[in-house]
């Protein structure tokens, strides 16, 4: 008997540790998809203006790499992803959801100007 109660407790035990473990149910935050969607949404803002803060982007975003775009922040609210265009030397900042929205785009320097420091 001592065996059986000891067997349910160690079950116990371990079902709720998986459970705390997983946390909010979603598990990991797919970062491919994260930079995949900052870098479409910077190529479609090269076609129109979406309502973000940097308006519509020159024709040299369709250039951009992956490799230019990496995560620098994961915030409550999102990812924080940096993009940085060599050909004309500007930095955008998307933030993005953890489902892969893009919720905003901002140029860096206006990010540091409103956030008060730079990533």
């Amino acid at each position: 008997m001592k065996t059986l109660s000891k067997l349910a407790v160690i079950s116990t035990l371990l079902f709720t540790t998986s459970v705390f473990a997983h946390g909010d149910g979603h598990g990991e935050v797919d970062k491919k998809k994260i930079l995949q969607a900052a870098q479409t949404s910077a190529k479609a803002l090269t076609f129109k203006d979406k309502g973000m803060s940097v308006g519509k982007l020159d024709g040299s975003w369709n250039k951009v790499a992956k490799d230019n775009f990496t995560i620098v922040e994961e915030t409550r609210e999102g990812i924080l992803v940096k993009a940085t265009n060599a050909q004309n030397h500007q930095t955008l900042l998307f933030m993005v959801s953890k489902t892969g929205k893009v919720m905003e785009v901002k140029d860096e320097k206006m990010f540091k100007h409103e956030h008060g420091h730079a990533h």
